[in-house]
C-alpha cells in the first residue's frame, strides 16, 4: 500500500503543479496547448492510481478476512462454509492484487508517454530524442490520445 500511496501522491502533486502553471502562466500557444494535454494525460494518471489504492486497500482486507477465517477454522473444523469463505477471500484478495499492478503498468505507460512529449515544444530538443517538434495530442500512442478527446 505504501508503493501505491506513494505514485498516487507524486501524480497528484504533479497535477496540482500542471494547473498551478497552466493558470498563472503566460505561454506561448504551442506550450500552453501542451500544458494543456499533459493535465488531462496527468489527471487520467491519478484517476489510475486512485483506481490502485482502492484494490490494493480492498484486497488487503480480503487477505486479512482470509487469516480469520483461517482462526475460525480452527476454532470451528471440518465447515464446509468456512473453507469456501476462506478460499473466496484468499482467491478475491490476490485477484485484487493483480488488478492493482495492472492498473499501475497503465499509469507507468501514461508517465512514460509524459516524459516523451515533455520537450516536443522544443524543437532542437524534440529532434535530439527522435521526435517530431509540435503539440503532444498530435504525436501520443493512441491509448493516450483518448484523453485529450474527452
Amino acid at each position: 500500500m505504501g508503493f501505491l500511496q506513494q505514485r498516487y501522491d507524486a501524480a497528484v502533486e504533479r497535477y496540482r503543479a500542471a494547473i498551478g502553471d497552466y493558470r498563472n502562466s503566460k505561454h506561448e500557444p504551442n506550450r500552453r496547448d501542451n500544458v494543456r494535454d499533459q493535465i488531462l494525460v496527468l489527471k487520467r494518471r491519478c484517476e489510475f492510481m486512485n483506481y490502485a489504492c482502492l484494490c490494493g486497500l480492498a484486497s488487503a482486507v480480503l487477505l486479512v478476512s482470509t487469516m480469520i477465517v483461517g482462526g475460525l477454522d480452527v476454532i470451528v473444523p471440518d465447515s464446509r462454509f468456512l473453507f469456501v469463505l476462506g478460499a473466496a477471500t484468499a482467491f478475491g484478495g490476490f485477484a485484487l492484487v493483480i488488478a492493482a499492478s495492472v492498473l499501475v503498468i497503465i499509469e507507468a505507460i501514461y508517465s512514460r508517454s509524459q516524459l516523451e512529449a515533455e520537450l516536443l515544444d522544443i524543437p532542437e530538443l524534440a529532434h535530439k530524442t527522435g521526435h517530431e517538434a509540435g503539440k503532444v495530442a498530435r504525436q501520443r500512442p493512441k491509448i493516450i490520445r483518448n484523453v485529450s478527446e474527452d
